[in-house]
Formats: C-alpha cells, structure tokens, sequence
C-alpha cells in the first residue's frame, strides 16, 4: 500500500516539540488527475528510450510502496526534525 499519513515532529532548544500530521492521500488525490494527464507522455518517453513502459510502472509502484515506515531525523544542537511516513 501507498503510505496515507506522514507525521513531521519539529523540536526546539527548549525541548518544545510540534508534531503535524500530514494527510498523504489527499495528495494522492490532487496528482492523480496530473498523472493520468502526464501518461501518454510517459508511456511515449518509454518507447523513445526503448523500455517497456508496464515493468516501468510496475518499478515506479514499487517505490511507492516502499515509502511506508520511512523515517528521517536530523537533529542539532538547537533544533531538531522528524519525518516518519505511516
């Protein structure tokens, strides 16, 4: 599955922290008409380049799936951020 939610953790010096959650599927829903607008030039680019464009979308799925459970942390001394993608 697509990930559906990311969470953005935001720290301060003080050990303040904000946390945001960020609904991903409303923006799966916003790219979605942008992609089926963008497809035939993807599938022509396919061709131009010589790859078959189905294990190309396939391999693009993929990667999309894979985004689940990413989680990212940089931390200074004075601040720190968290992206963790549900």
């Amino acid at each position: 599955m697509i990930p559906f939610v990311a969470v953005v953790s935001l720290r301060n010096q003080e050990s303040r922290t904000f946390r945001l959650w960020i609904p991903l599927f409303l923006i799966w829903l916003l790219l979605l008409p942008l992609a089926v607008l963008l497809s035939p030039f993807v599938f022509i680019a396919c061709l131009f380049c010589r790859v078959n464009p189905i294990p190309g979308v396939a391999v693009m799925w993929q990667i999309l799936n894979a985004l689940t459970d990413t989680n990212i942390e940089v931390e200074h001394r004075s601040a720190g951020v968290s992206f963790h993608i549900l």
